[in-house]
């Protein structure tokens, strides 16, 4: 039985490079697996490691080299659309008034892409889904409000004192240009944290006029007192998927950090 090789990274320049070569990295860190199971020794194992390493590096440097803060992406979260990761160059010949129109045509038109899709595993998120593409506007809005509460809460297990503990660990991580990154993630985790508290969790009674964003509070208690849109949705739908999106990084920082770890005291045993 073959030994397990040291993946050689070649150089890299921009991010779908990256996330090319990770997605390479994974299928032979698949096959790897296997080997390792049939073949165990130290050298396996830490030859399997370092490849798993490399793949969580890619990743994340793959996120880095795609996210930015600029002046339009801070003007869209005020709006309410939290769009994940790095802004979208739309071009169409749709005639729209303003962002939210365009947007709502944008992610109308390529919902399946955007927000169905077989790696989000959020609970009972596909009837969600399924209640837009049906156009039951007001249960999609129902389900909607819990898994942002959800997403929120899980993310919340790695930092109990801000949303993000990214922050932290990409300043300790041996990855290259976080820092605008990191920026990234405090205006992100800032305009959410005051868009949910201004709007979606804003308290509000029967006597005050309807917000232009929809409320929680009105909506259970049955003041609503306009029509629910498909701008409405679509917003909570980016909601969700930015946090289920910032839950993965959350996720790839750690692995980097608990592996590099187990590396030192693999290699030094």
């Amino acid at each position: 039985m073959g030994e397990i090789e040291i993946y050689k990274c070649p150089q890299i320049f921009n991010a779908s490079q990256c996330f090319k070569i990770a997605k390479d990295l994974e299928e032979k860190n698949k096959k790897d697996a296997i080997l390792l199971d049939k073949n165990f020794s130290k050298e396996n194992n830490i030859a399997y490691k370092t490849n798993l390493l490399t793949y969580f590096y890619l990743m994340a440097n793959g996120a880095i080299q795609i996210s930015y803060v600029c002046d339009e992406s801070v003007k869209l979260q005020k709006l309410g659309w939290f769009i994940w990761l790095q802004n979208y160059k739309i071009s169409t010949s749709f005639p729209y008034k303003d962002e939210d129109e365009l947007y709502t045509y944008w992610f109308d038109k390529y919902f399946d892409d955007y927000f169905i899709n077989q790696d989000i595993t959020i609970p009972y998120y596909s009837e969600a889904t399924d209640n837009y593409k049906n156009n039951n506007l007001y249960a999609c809005v129902c389900c909607l409000f819990p898994l942002i509460e959800y997403m929120v809460k899980k993310i919340l297990k790695f930092d109990g004192n801000t949303i993000f503990h990214i922050k932290k660990e990409l300043t300790n991580s041996k990855l290259s240009n976080v820092d605008g990154y990191k920026k990234y993630f405090d205006e992100f985790e800032d305009n959410l944290k005051k868009f949910l508290t201004t709007n979606i969790y804003k308290t509000s009674t029967e006597q005050d006029p309807e917000p232009n964003f929809i409320c929680r509070n009105r909506i259970l208690h049955g003041i609503f007192t306009r029509e629910i849109s498909k701008t409405d949705c679509l917003k909570l739908f980016c909601i969700i998927r930015s946090l289920d999106s910032f839950n993965s990084w959350l996720n790839i920082i750690n692995s980097i950090k608990n592996l590099s770890e187990e590396l030192v005291k693999l290699q030094n045993n």
